[in-house]
């Protein structure tokens, strides 16, 4: 059994309804056309969307939806698709809450105070990013495709997906969403040189969640032209600049 199929058995019974019932996932009609607007390949397009009052009630209002949901009694793999969209969803909350900004460090009285602020409601109790991302996602399932689906709104991030997770072709959108930033030609994400491969710093900050040595070892199974293995290592600093679409 692959590692894919093992998060998804582990989200079953982790968000097994005691009653056996299995609650419907929400409906991403809404998001999805916010996505399909605003969400570009060279990032989100924020100065329109805060524009937009409508669009941007809107997305409270998703948001306000998503605070009902019981992701709990979900099936597993739409209980994922879930809490990936409210992470993403809340992000984008968060700088149109506070456009314009040039960075999201700036959010907050210490810098990176917005990744840490229980601001998100779910299940009738306040969250922060960091509780959805590291002890929902990566500590409960472990899967470092994760790493690649949620977006810290931000230039080195992985890209924002321009259409939301759903349960029913998760795996496949995991795939994608790897492959895309496997075989990105963004500065920020993988400079290949002859003896020396540099990499995203998340391959260091997280390098227990992605197996072996050298990330190459991982992204491989993704890319078109392997990454050599063995290379020396060197990271490239983290450039944390909003990642807004000129």
């Amino acid at each position: 059994m692959n590692r894919s199929s093992l998060l998804f058995l582990s989200l079953a019974t982790v968000f097994a309804s005691p009653k056996g019932f299995a609650q419907d996932p929400p409906a991403y009609d809404a998001y999805s056309t916010l996505l399909e607007r605003y969400v570009t390949a060279e990032g989100v397009q924020y100065k329109a969307w805060h524009a937009s009052a409508e669009d941007t009630e809107l997305l409270d209002k998703i948001l306000e939806d998503f605070s009902t949901i019981d992701y709990r009694a979900m099936k597993s793999q739409e209980a994922t698709a879930f809490l990936v969209n409210l992470y993403n969803a809340a992000m984008i909350q968060a700088v149109l809450d506070y456009y314009p900004l040039q960075s999201v460090r700036s959010i907050g009285f210490l810098p990176f105070t917005i990744f840490r602020r229980d601001y998100i409601a779910l299940n009738g109790e306040e969250v922060s990013l960091d509780t959805i991302e590291k002890e929902l996602l990566l500590a409960e399932f472990g899967d470092p495709r994760i790493h690649f689906a949620v977006n810290c709104a931000s230039v080195s991030c992985p890209p924002l997906r321009s259409s939301p997770f759903l349960g029913k072709v998760l795996d496949s959108q995991f795939d994608e969403q790897a492959t895309l930033f496997a075989n990105s030609k963004h500065a920020a994400r993988v400079i290949r040189g002859e003896n020396t491969t540099t990499y995203s710093e998340l391959f260091k900050w997280y390098d227990a969640d992605f197996p072996g040595d050298d990330p190459a070892t991982y992204l491989n199974q993704f890319r078109k032209d392997p990454l050599p293995v063995g290379n020396e290592v060197q990271w490239i600093d983290y450039d944390w600049s909003l990642n807004e679409a000129p």
